[in-house]
């Protein structure tokens, strides 16, 4: 018969390992410090070898969990886990690098769009389906490609379809001014911003010059009056917007707009009582 049940909440098993590997690698920087100041090195970790005593759940994300075994419970899987060295070679081979992604978004972000369940959404990621450049990669042919892709993850056509539209949409995820020469220039970050034409660029509601566009960047001239505002990009007739701020500006009047003032104080007569203390 099983024992008390612990009430201790299981770990992912990503954040299990990596809590391990930076222990690991604290040890390492340990010792390069203890090299440095002449001593020489007494020992050096090659292999380790862990055996588990753990329950293994699956929580609703489809996110494997491990919770250690509590005294005098029973039933327990026995997990053996063995850390070895590997070298730079193998590091390069088989690392993957989301700065090498060419969008690095998380697909995720576009679930609601195409309508996936969590299910479904898991079942993608299983196939190796984290960003928005792997899912285009996955079918490198576009739509033509994702009715096999479709079959293999049981996901309906029409809902990668949908995210495959909604992630070529698109979309500002920053800016920074950019000083050049006497001017001050404005570099708005984001996805597919330009399909190899300058797109259409409004700051504050106003259309502006386009020096430089890539799918990842453009850089625009703001006007001299534009200090803080909307950014609105469109592209093929797909709206992103986005805000923007130029540290040390400060928003001044439209060239050519009217003012609702009224005549200055100084131009107005002053006003007389009228006679007899009567009602103006």
């Amino acid at each position: 018969m099983n024992g008390t049940r612990s009430s201790t909440r299981g770990v992912p098993v990503e954040d299990f390992l990596s809590a391990i590997g930076e222990q690991l690698d604290r040890a390492q920087d340990s010792l390069a410090i203890k090299a440095r100041t002449g001593r020489p090195l007494t020992w050096a970790l090659r292999e380790m070898k862990l055996a588990l005593q753990v329950f293994i759940e699956v929580d609703a994300q489809g996110h494997v969990l491990w919770r250690t075994a509590g005294p005098n419970e029973t039933g327990a899987s026995t997990v053996n886990l063995e850390f070895t060295t590997i070298t730079r070679p193998m590091i390069e081979e088989n690392t993957y690098s989301m700065l090498d992604d060419s969008d690095a978004r998380p697909f995720d972000a576009f679930g609601a769009a195409a309508d996936l369940s969590d299910e479904e959404r898991i079942r993608l990621r299983r196939l190796g389906v984290r960003t928005v450049g792997q899912f285009r990669r996955l079918s490198p042919q576009g739509q033509a490609g994702l009715a096999t892709i479709g079959d293999m993850v049981g996901v309906p056509v029409s809902k990668l379809e949908a995210a495959l539209r909604a992630s070529a949409r698109p979309s500002v995820t920053g800016h920074e001014p950019v000083r050049r020469d006497d001017e001050v220039l404005l570099r708005v970050h984001g996805q597919n911003l330009s399909d190899g034409s300058h797109p259409e660029v409004r700051l504050a509601g106003e259309p502006v010059e386009v020096l430089e566009s890539r799918p990842t960047q453009l850089l625009v001239r703001p006007l001299e009056h534009h200090g803080t505002g909307q950014i609105e990009v469109v592209v093929n007739g797909d709206r992103a917007t986005g805000f923007f701020r130029i540290p040390g500006r400060i928003p001044g009047p439209i060239p050519g707009a009217t003012s609702g003032a009224t005549k200055p104080a100084d131009d107005v007569a002053p006003r007389r009582a009228p006679p007899n203390g009567g009602a103006p």
